[in-house]
């Protein structure tokens, strides 16, 4: 999983880049406004395959030429990782698919659309650090023990709907997107994942849950905002520039 997009949220935020732009259909912030989104107008839209219709070419996850800006069914809210850091972003899964998940309790899998949600949190099922065993020798059943181990966690997720009506049950291996500005980060919902060798739990990330609306985005602007605020200046880094000589 790659978390380029994360490590650079707060410098990103420095730069005054995550404000909604006008005129995007989810708000936005004009002169002498603060930066943020106005209350959600979510409408559940089902998009069409309508781009290479009777073409064996793959559908493109972002929509018409990795055009993320142009996708309706797109979320405004936050995605939170383990470490408490929350993504700010419009949140999309591949576009024309819904989150499957096999709900525990019916024993059935559901298929969800995105847009549905209000959210989505990670249960813990279970979380160990493994050893890890290797046959003593080909064709000899016996395993032995190599001396190294690795973190394991295996999660169940809890889906809230608009309704308040929730599913619990396991995802494996669904993608949510977390756009902003152009950029795009992938994060994977799955039922387990399975750290580095001689790694502990701390280090095994995952996401904690997932927050949609308005008010949820706003949230995250406003905590990552008071972070780069509060964040010590890089060394060697000038003074602050001064103005013209009177």
């Amino acid at each position: 999983m790659a978390w380029a997009f994360v490590a650079g949220a707060v410098v990103i935020l420095a730069l005054g880049g995550w404000a909604w732009a006008a005129g995007d259909g989810q708000g936005g912030s004009g002169p002498g406004q603060a930066p943020g989104v106005k209350g959600p107008d979510i409408k559940f839209v089902e998009e069409e395959d309508d781009e290479g219709a009777g073409k064996s070419t793959p559908k493109n996850p972002f929509g018409t030429e990795g055009n993320v800006s142009g996708r309706k069914d797109a979320v405004p809210g936050y995605v939170e990782l383990s470490t408490g850091l929350k993504v700010p972003a419009r949140i999309f899964t591949t576009r024309g698919k819904r989150l499957k998940i096999f709900n525990l309790k019916r024993e059935a899998y559901e298929y969800v659309p995105v847009p549905a949600l209000t959210k989505i949190e990670a249960v813990v099922e279970w979380e160990r650090v493994d050893k890890e065993w290797r046959f003593k020798e080909a064709g000899n059943p016996e395993k032995v023990y190599t001396g190294r181990s690795y973190p394991a966690r295996q999660l169940a997720w809890r889906l809230t709907l608009r309704n308040n009506h929730e599913i619990m049950g396991h995802i494996l291996g669904q993608p949510l997107y977390a756009e902003h500005n152009g950029k795009v980060e992938r994060f994977i919902l799955h039922k387990r994942n399975k750290g580095a060798m001689g790694g502990e739990l701390k280090d095994l990330l995952y996401i904690k849950g997932v927050e949609f609306g308005a008010d949820a985005y706003n949230q995250a602007v406003d905590e990552l905002k008071a972070k780069a605020e509060a964040a010590p200046p890089k060394a060697g880094a000038g003074a602050a520039p001064r103005g013209p000589a009177t």
